[in-house]
């Protein structure tokens, strides 16, 4: 019996450390955030060009962030695509990435000082509308002050990355302006519910009539189906969020990692970035007819730094006094 609780307790202790688990030094594995769609094409075409097996876990940021963290100790990625710059500014304050290779051509706002992460693409987070609501005047004060009649949703940035980098911007920017401007769009019938494709789900099935901090690749989507949508960014300016790209410290595929990194910003993959409507980091890269189709878009200054010092305090400040504040 003393044996076999040592050896228990060995066990447990090799699967805490990450002894005894052996990595395929031959695949390289991805962690991405979605579209799902276009890291299973970035796969699957790195696979078809290198020969190189590759291995992924698509899911939310907020998912691939709670993943990379419980591994810490013992990774098994090597490349994490993210859709918020803030996770990835956490990432490196932890010391888990390892500098970018050299002579990536993407945009200097969109990418770490020190090399460490990159910006493969970039949405922006405005306001998903329909079509009988759509006012191009439409301003963030007029959804603060109740201006808006219709039915209004955010998507819970408990949930929602993009949501959490939506109110870590207008916080840096407005103060307590925009805190003081979301409880009263909350006393004016402002619901706060699910992630951001749930919210625009209600959007499509007429339950809201707008959804704020929408990201807008997600809205194009729609309207390429079909539906009746409009993507609004207000002339005052929206949140750009980059995606970037980092190589883990722990890749045992030092070399496979950077020849991926390189294929995101081929021609080939920046196209195809394009086409699931983002905003591709190649400025030569057409964008997709829809998003040239719709309105200019106003960049609201962003500083990454700032938000992983502030968003903890922001969003614990959004949930008791927004989402859970009972009017």
């Amino acid at each position: 019996m003393k044996a076999f609780s040592l050896f228990l307790l060995f066990c447990i202790g090799a699967v805490l450390s990450g002894c005894g688990q052996q990595r395929d030094s031959n695949t390289l594995v991805i962690y991405a955030a979605g579209p799902r769609s276009l890291a299973e094409w970035l796969c699957a075409n790195f696979e078809k060009e290198t020969g190189r097996k590759t291995k992924l876990y698509s899911a939310t940021t907020g998912e691939v962030m709670a993943k990379l963290m419980a591994e810490q100790y013992h990774p098994q990625a090597d490349v994490a695509i993210l859709a918020s710059p803030t996770a990835a500014e956490v990432l490196k304050q932890q010391k888990m990435l390892l500098p970018q290779p050299s002579g990536l051509l993407s945009r200097p706002e969109w990418s770490d000082k020190d090399g460490y992460y990159i910006g493969t693409a970039a949405s922006a987070l405005g306001i998903a509308m329909r079509r009988d609501q759509y006012d191009p005047a439409l301003e963030w004060a007029d959804i603060f002050s109740g201006k808006f009649k219709g039915k209004l949703l955010m998507p819970s940035p408990q949930q929602s990355g993009t949501s959490g980098e939506f109110i870590v911007a207008f916080s840096e920017k407005m103060g307590d302006q925009f805190w003081n401007g979301l409880i009263d769009a909350k006393k004016h019938g402002l619901q706060v519910s699910g992630p951001n494709s749930q919210a625009l789900n209600g959007l499509v099935l007429h339950a809201q009539d707008a959804v704020l901090a929408s990201a807008d690749y997600l809205v194009f989507k729609q309207i390429e189906k079909g539906e009746p949508l409009v993507m609004h960014f207000p002339a005052s300016g929206c949140p750009v969020i980059p995606r970037p790209i980092a190589i883990l410290k722990g890749t045992v595929n030092r070399a496979a990692a950077d020849a991926f990194v390189k294929f995101c910003f081929s021609s080939e993959a920046q196209k195809r970035m394009a086409e699931e409507h983002l905003i591709p980091a190649g400025p030569q890269i057409p964008l997709s007819s829809i998003r040239q189709q719709a309105e200019p878009i106003t960049a609201m200054p962003y500083d990454v730094a700032a938000a992983v010092r502030d968003q903890p305090a922001a969003l614990m400040r959004f949930k008791y006094e927004v989402e859970k504040k009972v009017q």
